[in-house]
């Protein structure tokens, strides 16, 4: 198997990506099914449990920029996509199910926010990479 694949006409690095999100999608499933569903939605530590994934999606693009040797943006924005069909997933459960709090705009929203954070990430890791070279390509 080739350690580069092609994306928007960037190479990705395998490695690269594969740990930064394994990293996110840890976080997300440990953080946001294990411990979110033992927490009150309307209580203050839902917004813990919220801070916790949100940090978790930047480090994750933290990662796989950190270890990618060009592309630093896009292997940080790639990182959100395991966990975004995670949610995905599991939010049309819920709608199949009928959980009204489900809705198609929330989870848009969420899929935009996820993947600023992990681009966020992308950009820090490649300012901070010894790797250093192009953001973009």
């Amino acid at each position: 198997m080739p350690d580069d694949f092609l994306i928007f006409g960037h190479r990705i690095n395998r490695n690269a990506w594969l740990s930064g999100s394994l990293f996110s999608l840890g976080v997300v499933i440990g953080v946001g099914l294990i411990i979110g569903n033992l927490v009150d939605q309307d209580g203050g530590n839902s917004l813990l449990v919220t801070a916790a994934i949100s940090i978790g999606l930047v480090i994750g693009g933290f990662v796989a920029s950190w270890r990618a040797s060009r592309s630093h943006i896009v292997h940080g924005m790639l990182t959100s996509s395991p966990p975004l069909l995670i949610g995905f997933i599991f939010q049309c459960i819920r709608m199949a199910r009928g959980v009204r709090s489900v809705s198609w705009l929330s989870l848009i929203v969420v899929s935009f926010l996820a993947i600023s954070l992990a681009t966020l990430g992308g950009v820090l890791g490649g300012r901070w990479t010894p790797n250093r070279g192009s953001l973009f390509e």
